[in-house]
């Protein structure tokens, strides 16, 4: 008798405090600095270097296999207890509704331990040597010029040779990556995710995205219809989500400055072409642009809006919006522009390395 109320208070106590311990987490930022130290720079990269390497192993994606047993799990518990219930089904929906709202705590505070902290860790600009005061009309035409004149450089090596595959990209990408991802402040550099496609690659159609990383699986989802020219970049901004920088225009950055410092043209070339519908280009920049970037550019464009729906594009942007800004991305979705202003705001040393903050 005594072990059962036991086992009862424990469960009670259970119960109560993992969503309370969720919500307060999700209420209450920790402080950055500790999270920085401890959880991105501490725990998160040890968790990343152990369970990247264990989905590379499958070649379907982790994400779509934990989906689709968590449904079937719910669905068959559900009609499971409420069958068993009987004449009592009012009081089993309510212990269920109970025990899924625990259910749903737990998966939140696996998301904040597998992934989700990084979005309180100490942001780029307050480690970076950034100031607003170089964010001007001349500095962004400046860097407007000099991506138009990368382009155009780039453009006629990397369509002069045959372009790379997917893994030649990635091995070619990884050391540039790693040496940014270090002079940003990380410790160590990552356990590169190979590629997947997913079952979602209909919605990521439909609704316009690139790609994403799976953050129960540490895995990145492309795609299907990338072009060549563009996977290089968006590898390089998902591999920087897996290096814990969260936020998408951080994310933006890191994968520029690593494209930009790869020897491969090709990769370079990927990295000028994410970046040059940021700088807001007018119909005379566009004029001075080889005729093959103005293809590759035109072929984003067409490929990007041949699978789109327009209804389900603005809805996932809605709910990525909100997303963001319950993990405290104010900017929500505008923050994958704002890249630009951290590469107006830092200070560069050569071979496009930031100076940090002293």
């Amino acid at each position: 008798m005594k072990k059962s109320k036991r086992r009862s208070k424990i469960w009670t106590a259970i119960t109560i405090g993992i969503p309370v311990m969720a919500v307060a987490l999700a209420l209450v930022p920790l402080p950055a600095s500790r999270v920085e130290r401890f959880y991105s720079r501490g725990i998160y990269p040890w968790i990343q270097s152990w369970l990247t390497p264990l989905t590379n192993r499958v070649s379907f994606s982790v994400g779509d296999a934990l989906l689709i047993a968590l449904a079937l799990a719910f669905f068959i518990w559900w009609i499971a207890r409420i069958r068993a219930a009987r004449g009592k089904r009012a009081r089993a929906i309510a212990s269920m509704g109970l025990k899924s709202l625990v259910a749903a705590a737990v998966i939140y505070l696996a998301f904040l331990a597998l992934w989700g902290f990084n979005y309180e860790r100490v942001p780029l600009m307050a480690k970076l040597d950034y100031d607003e005061s170089r964010l001007t009309e001349d500095a962004r035409y400046g860097l407007l010029r000099s991506t138009i004149e990368r382009l155009n450089t780039d453009s006629k090596s990397a369509h002069g040779t045959e372009w790379p595959s997917v893994e030649a990209s990635r091995s070619q990408l990884l050391d540039s990556f790693n040496r940014v991802v270090i002079d940003l402040g990380n410790r160590n550099g990552i356990v590169p995710a190979l590629p997947k496609t997913s079952l979602t690659d209909f919605f990521l159609g439909k609704s316009g995205v690139a790609g994403f990383t799976n953050p129960f699986g540490l895995e990145v989802i492309l795609n299907s219809d990338l072009l060549p020219v563009e996977s290089s970049f968006t590898i390089a901004h998902e591999w920087a989500h897996l290096a814990g920088f969260a936020d998408e225009s951080e994310a933006n950055f890191v994968a520029l400055l690593a494209c930009g410092a790869s020897e491969t043209p090709a990769i370079r070339y990927s990295a000028w072409l994410a970046l040059y519908p940021y700088l807001q280009p007018h119909t005379e920049d566009h004029a001075r642009l080889a005729p093959e970037v103005i293809a590759d550019l035109h072929a984003i464009a067409e490929r990007a809006n041949r699978r789109r729906s327009p209804a389900i594009s603005e809805a996932q942007a809605r709910v990525y919006d909100g997303f963001l800004k319950a993990n405290r991305v104010q900017a929500g979705i505008s923050s994958y522009g704002l890249f630009v202003r951290l590469m107006l705001g830092t200070r560069f040393e050569t071979e496009w390395r930031p100076a940090r903050r002293s």
